[in-house]
C-alpha cells in the first residue's frame, strides 16, 4: 500500500512541478529571445486561442512532470538493475517528451533539433545513472562496515 501512495504522490507532485517549470523555462526562452508570450503562436493559431495553446502547454507539461517523477519508481519499487532501471525510465520519457515539444512547437521537426534533445536528456540520465550507482555504492559499504562490527 505504501508503495501505491508514494507512486500516486511522485504523480502529484510531478505534474505540478511539470507545469510550473515547463511554463517558466518557456517563458524565459520567449524573454530572452525578444518575444512576448510564453506559448507557441502558430500553436495558438492551429487551436483557434492564446488560451487553448496555454491550455494545452500546461497540460502537456504536467503529463512530462509525471513520466519523470512516476518514472522513478522503477528506482526503488522494482528489482531492476540500476542500468535497466534507467533505461527503461529514459526510454519512456523520451516517448513523451519529443512527442510533446513536436506538438507544442518546442522543437522543429528536423532530425538534427530531435538529436540535440535527445543528446541532452541521454547525457542527462548518465549523470543520474552515475549518481544513483555512487549512491547505492556508498551505501553498500556502510553495510559492510555495519556487519563487520557485528
Amino acid at each position: 500500500m505504501r508503495t501505491k501512495k508514494k507512486f500516486w504522490r511522485r504523480l502529484l507532485i510531478g505534474a505540478f512541478a511539470g507545469a510550473i517549470l515547463c511554463n517558466l523555462i518557456a517563458l524565459l526562452i520567449v524573454s530572452l529571445s525578444g518575444g512576448s508570450s510564453f506559448y507557441s503562436q502558430n500553436l495558438a493559431r492551429r487551436l483557434g486561442s492564446p488560451a487553448a495553446a496555454v491550455i494545452l502547454q500546461t497540460l502537456l507539461s504536467m503529463l512530462i512532470g509525471m513520466t519523470g517523477m512516476g518514472g522513478m519508481s522503477l528506482y526503488d519499487e522494482t528489482d531492476l538493475p540500476l542500468a535497466a532501471a534507467t533505461a527503461i525510465h529514459f526510454g519512456v520519457i523520451e516517448a513523451v517528451d519529443i512527442p510533446v515539444a513536436l506538438l507544442l512547437g518546442w522543437l522543429e521537426p528536423k532530425l538534427s533539433d530531435i538529436g540535440v534533445m535527445t543528446a541532452m536528456l541521454f547525457v542527462s540520465f548518465v549523470m543520474i545513472w552515475l549518481i544513483m550507482f555512487f549512491i547505492g555504492k556508498q551505501q553498500a559499504k556502510k553495510l559492510n562496515e555495519m556487519s563487520q562490527k557485528k
